[in-house]
């Protein structure tokens, strides 16, 4: 990989890192305002509205990795990336929410804010097809996982 194509992923992983660090805890807050004001039935079309616009983003943030992720070539690759990209960074925030409910010190507000791009980023890494970004994906899951079973 020459340097030109690293410094491209890394800004890649950066803007999907940005994007969800912003995107992800604005839902989670938009989740419980509807769910504390309205009930089940209010967090649910909250949920509705807010799922497409958070993959749309993603979407959108993938645009930007045509020629480096080759599943994002495509409008149709771009969505099945971000949508499976949603996936794995959401079930790595519930992981990080279990482990914060059982006690891990996960820093300051501020710190946890700034975290919750982290396993986005870090799915998104694994669509890259260089062994060396996605060993470091891998590293970075068992970082993770190893700090909060400690």
């Amino acid at each position: 990989m020459t340097r030109d194509k690293w410094a491209g992923v890394a800004l890649h992983l950066l803007l999907v890192w940005a994007a969800m660090a912003t995107a992800v805890p604005m839902l989670g807050i938009a989740l419980l305002m509807a769910g504390w004001g309205g009930g089940f039935g209010t967090a649910a079309v909250a949920l509705a509205l807010g799922l497409p616009l958070a993959v749309g983003l993603l979407a959108a943030a993938g645009s930007a990795a045509r020629t480096m992720v080759p599943i994002c070539g495509s409008g149709g690759g771009r969505l099945a990336w971000a949508v499976l990209v949603f996936m794995l960074g959401t079930l790595g925030v519930l992981g990080g929410l279990a482990a914060y409910g059982e006690g891990v010190d996960l820093g300051s507000a501020g710190a946890r804010f700034a975290l919750t791009g982290v396993p986005y980023a870090v799915a998104a890494a694994l669509f890259v097809p260089d062994w060396r970004v996605r060993l470091a994906a891998v590293a970075a899951v068992a970082a993770g996982i190893g700090y909060g079973v400690q």
